[in-house]
């Protein structure tokens, strides 16, 4: 990070008070694994990004995808969930979307910007959920950085679409493989709303304000912005 106070901008892991027990953790998973559909689920407002939405459209020809919002044509709205609300009812901050959540094994964490810092909610609350979130955007490292170890997949890890809708589908049909990408919840949380992150900014900010003895400044914002995208 390069702004002088950058903890938990949109989220944040936190280490445990106490870790999981292994009989905890493999409880958990075994409920998960099998109340979660072999599928990923997005919602999706912003359709100028055109990147994501190609990306996305390119998944679902190997791999279930249920996607929502206003970019996504009403043919296009499909979920392994018999019971699906419309599209005009399932929307973000919606009980549907709530419940596409914690029923499907993944989620298109994809950001709009490949900002190097942009990493926004949506990654921290898919992990917060229990779903393994699948990211674009900024760089793997950019996301390895501030996430808890192994809890997401990059698309960039794979040399195509295909490949990863491969390795998708396997982690979601192998209880072994699925665990792999929960374990850090035995000794990690994460957090993204405001009540429980803004105690760690203001922190933080108090402790830079108290310590630093070099600032930085931008005489321009937007320029310095840019030069991260």
């Amino acid at each position: 990070m390069s702004a002088e106070a950058s903890l938990a901008a949109y989220g944040i892991t936190v280490v445990k008070n106490k870790p999981w027990s292994m009989e905890k953790f493999n409880s958990w998973i075994n409920e998960q694994f099998n109340k979660r559909y072999n599928q990923a689920v997005w919602f999706v407002s912003n359709c100028k990004p055109q990147k994501r939405l190609k990306k996305f459209r390119s998944l679902r020809q190997h791999y279930p995808i249920a996607a929502f919002g206003k970019c996504i044509p009403l043919n296009e709205t499909v979920s392994l969930n018999a019971d699906i609300q419309s599209k005009t009812e399932c929307n973000r901050k919606s009980n549907c979307e709530t419940f596409q959540l914690t029923t499907s094994k993944f989620y298109l964490a994809f950001e709009s910007q490949s900002c190097t810092d942009y990493i926004t909610e949506k990654f921290w609350r898919t992990l917060s959920v229990g779903a393994i979130p699948i990211v674009s955007g900024p760089e793997r490292e950019n996301f390895a950085r501030i996430a808890p170890p192994n809890s997401f997949i990059h698309v960039n890890d794979y040399s195509s679409d295909e490949e990863l809708s491969k390795a998708l589908n396997l982690i979601g049909t192998n209880r072994t493989l699925y665990g792999k990408y929960h374990v850090w919840r035995r000794y990690y949380d994460v957090y993204y709303q405001a009540k429980d992150v803004d105690p760690y900014r203001f922190c933080e900010l108090c402790y830079r304000l108290n310590t630093n003895k070099q600032r930085i400044w931008y005489e321009n914002i937007n320029d310095w912005f840019l030069e991260k995208c």
